[in-house]
Parts: structure tokens; sequence; C-alpha cells
């Protein structure tokens, strides 16, 4: 190739790539982009090659591969610092700003994002400020998502709103530059904020200018797209009008392999078809979104700990940041910020989702150091008396906030020592050291009544839950399996002597409790 053609080859490769960023495609432009980033580099161009490593390290992040990411964006942030350009810096800025954001840190996401704006601002460039107010955008909601999964509803009020008004600014930027795929989004995202901020309407109206757009959309938006719609048709109680976008939602989703958006329409179709009665089909999509939002779940908690760990083992973070003041304390306080999610990283690993409480994994941990210590302890395992029934009753759904309250009266009954954890579908267990067998049973005993004489209309009309208690000791067998064996065989026998019931070891042929 004469070298005359290399700068055209290298453009070309650099806006391919974009394109296919934009169109949803990123493991197609993950070619193009190496290509116009060696290009860029042969024909010594600083400036352009760290725009073209932002957009490869953009593309690998779209596919969940951090590593790569991480690397390829800070390689381009520290070219870019280099070449004193200011769009290649707003570019590689804004995806460092991006990382962050999917790594669900907004306040360096915010930060970061906020930067690029003003660079792009300074450089003149009112495509990049669009873009990059989306998601600026973004970020803020992400802020204002946690705070409602806190259940702070203050913070998230307060960062919902700073995300509406800078994705209100690139939506008009993106009207006056005819970017009609900027548009899209935007009106997009605008319609999943309002309905986060519960103002359906609004949200309706968004998305009846998003069809208004005669642009060409990718496959990708319109499954965001058909998704906030059918959510918001939900929560606008039209449930049958509500079916045609969630299932082709559904559908997309299902080809491109995007779990977040089948993790949603497969909620939203299940609520749907039980507000029908159709609840045979409302019980299928709320188990496939079961699977999907564990499986999305594991997914986000491994990639962020594969990001806390390239960033605790190499020098790499160092280079994200920029040469600005306040370099020092901006280190500082990013690492803070990523001791703090290795915590969050590590408790989400031994938590169960739904409940709250600890899981399997975490009860497994706590016998080992257990057993390692020669403590004795007691193991009460919990089961909620006919809970098939609850479901086939009330709904899975319903079944699920029973789950959910039963959680928080046992752990309110606990010590602050014992240690209680879902132990799968409907059963719990609480581990509680240095008890004896009676102590224990009173222990069992306080949990039952606290269950039996809870109000449970809140949660459905005409609900009654009951649970049975097996327990066991420590002296009662060899090691911890042996001793959930009891106590599983306990439970039993509470079962068969007619539910309601607490049973240990040494209790002769148990009654029915009242």
């Amino acid at each position: 190739m004469l070298r005359n053609d290399l700068p055209l080859t290298a453009r070309s490769a650099q806006d391919i790539a974009w394109y296919c960023f934009q169109i949803g495609k990123p493991e197609m432009g993950l070619h193009y982009a190496s290509q116009a980033a060696a290009g860029w580099r042969d024909l010594e161009q600083p400036a352009l090659e760290a725009q073209a490593l932002s957009i490869h390290a953009w593309l690998h992040l779209e596919l969940g591969q951090m590593e790569e990411a991480v690397t390829l964006a800070a390689e381009a942030l520290d070219i870019a610092d280099h070449s004193g350009d200011l769009r290649s810096r707003s570019l590689a800025i804004n995806v460092t700003g991006v990382i962050f954001w999917m790594s669900r840190q907004p306040p360096l996401a915010i930060d970061y994002c906020g930067r690029a704006v003003a660079l792009a601002r300074e450089a003149g460039d009112a495509s990049f400020e669009c873009w990059w107010l989306i998601n600026l955008g973004g970020s803020h909601a992400e802020a204002a998502y946690l705070a409602l999964e806190m259940g702070d509803r203050a913070s998230f009020d307060a960062a919902i709103g700073p995300a509406i008004d800078a994705t209100r600014s690139a939506y008009s930027l993106a009207q006056s530059l005819g970017d009609g795929w900027a548009e899209r989004l935007c009106l997009g995202n605008l319609a999943e904020y309002f309905n986060a901020a519960e103002d359906f309407i609004g949200a309706e109206q968004f998305l009846a200018h998003f069809r208004a757009i005669t642009s060409e959309d990718d496959a990708r938006g319109e499954g965001h797209y058909l998704d906030i719609l059918g959510r918001t048709l939900v929560s606008l109680k039209r449930y049958e009008e509500a079916l045609v976008p969630l299932q082709h939602a559904y559908a997309l989703a299902t080809v491109n392999g995007n779990v977040e958006t089948l993790m949603f329409a497969c909620l939203y179709l299940s609520k749907a078809h039980e507000h029908l009665g159709a609840f045979e089909q409302a019980l299928d999509f709320h188990k496939r979104y079961h699977s999907l939002h564990q499986q999305f779940t594991a997914e986000r908690t491994q990639r962020n700990a594969r990001l806390a760990d390239i960033r605790y083992e190499t020098k790499k973070l160092r280079m994200l940041l920029d040469t600005e003041a306040g370099r020092t304390a901006e280190i500082a306080r990013s690492f803070e910020a990523l001791q703090q999610q290795t915590t969050i990283l590590t408790a989400a690993a031994n938590t169960d989702p739904l409940t709250g409480l600890g899981n399997r994994r975490r009860l497994e941990a706590m016998l080992d150091t257990v057993d390692a210590s020669c403590d004795v302890y007691a193991l009460a395992i919990l089961d909620v008396d006919h809970f098939k029934t609850i479901n086939d009753t009330h709904s899975h759904i319903i079944g699920d906030r029973v789950l959910i309250a039963l959680g928080a009266l046992i752990k309110a009954s606990a010590r602050g020592s014992d240690l209680a954890v879902r132990f799968g579908g409907e059963e719990f267990v609480v581990l509680m050291v240095g008890v004896t067998s009676a102590q224990a049973k009173r222990a069992g005993e306080r949990i039952r009544l606290k269950v039996a004489r809870h109000d449970w209309s809140a949660v459905a009309a005409g609900l009654a839950v009951t649970i049975s208690i097996g327990i066991a000791v420590s002296g009662e067998g060899d090691d911890a399996p042996e001793i959930l064996q009891i106590a599983d065989r306990n439970l039993y026998r509470a079962k068969q002597a007619g539910r309601n019931k607490v049973v240990a070891s040494g209790d002769a042929s148990p009654v029915p409790g009242r």
C-alpha cells in the first residue's frame, strides 16, 4: 500500500468502527478500530491514534471485555494527553467515564463525563458535546437507580433531575445537528428516566416523538424503544396493548443476545399476563426473568470484580487519570472507591439477591470457620408451609414477596451474632453459635410465632403464612453436612406433625403448633 493511501485507509477504518458501535455490532468494529489505530501510529498522528484506541476500548466495553477496555482506554488517555488535542482528550476522558458508569461508580462517571462535555464544548465539537451529554445523563441516572435500590427516594429525586436535564440538552443539540441516531437515543433514555420517576404520561409522549423521527434505527435502539414502550404501557395499565411491543422486544433481544433487555421484557410480560388473568404464561415469563436476573447479576458482579482486580494489580489506573491539578487527591479518592467496591462485590457474591440475606455459599464458608474453631453451634432449617399453594393461589410474584418479607422477619428475630441465609427456594437456615439445643429451640419458636402472627394482608388479601422448623446441634453429627441432614429430618418430622411446628432431635413425637 502506498503511504499516500494510508490516511484514507485509516480514516475509513475508524469511521466504520464508529458506525459498527452505533448500530450495535461491536464484534465487527473491533478489526476496523485496530486497523485505524495501527494506521495512525504508522503515520505518527497521535491525536487520531488516541481517538481510534478510544473507540476500540468502547467496542470492547460493549462486549463486556473489561480488561481490554481498561487497557485501551488507559493507552488512549495517555496518548491524548501528550498530543494536547482537545477532541482526542474529550473522547478518551468520555470513554473512561463510561467505564466507571458501567462498573456502577456514578460519582467518578459523572466527573469524567462532565469534563468530556466541557472539553468538547471548548473544542467547538457539537457532535461530541451531544454524545457525551447523553453519557453524562446516563451516569446521573445510574446514581438515581442505585439510590432507588437502597430505598433512598430523596437521593433518587436529586439524581434523576440532572439526568433528565443533561439528556434534554443532548436532544436539543441532536435536533440542531440533524443527528437522528442521537435523537432517538435521547428520547428512549428520557422515556426510561420519566418511567423511573413514575411520570408515565411524559414517558409515552417521548416515545411518540421517537417514532416520528424518520431516520433508520438499529436493532439495539429498536429493542430499547420497544422495551420502554412496553414498560410504559404496563405502568399505564394498558396490558393488552403492552404485549405487542414487549413480545417484539423479547424476540429482538433473543436474536442479538441483549440479556438486560431480555430480562426486563420477561418481567413486564409476566406483569401484563398476570393482570390479564393468564397466570400460566405470567409464571413462565417470571421464571425466565428470575433466571436472566441471576445471570445478569452474576455477569455484572464478575465484570466489576475483574475491573477491581485490574486496578489493584496494575498501574493502569494512574493512566486513566489525566494530568490536571488535583491528580494526587483524585487517585486517593479513586482507590478509596475501589476498596468500597471490592467490599460490595464480596458481599454481593455471598448474598441472596431476592431477600438480601446470606446465600448457601455464605453459610458453607461460615460452617467451615466454625468447624475449624471447634465451636458448638445449632442449625435451624425453616421451610414455608404450603408454599406451592401460595404460588398457585396468589401468583409466583406474590410468592417472591412472601420470601422477601419472611427474610426480613427471620433477620429481625435472630440475634446479631446469628447468620440467617436463604438456602434455596422457600428454605432458610439460621446458624446459631454457642447455643444448646434448648436455646436453639426457643429461638426457633420465637421466629415461628413472629411469622405466624405477622399481618400478611399487606402482601396479599387473605394471605396467611406459617413455617416449620427443624433443629440440630453440632454434637449430633461428625460434620456440618451431617448436622444439616439431621436438621432436615427434624424439619420433615415437623411437617408430618401438621406443620407450623419447631422440632429438635430430643423431642418426643411432636404435635401441631397453634
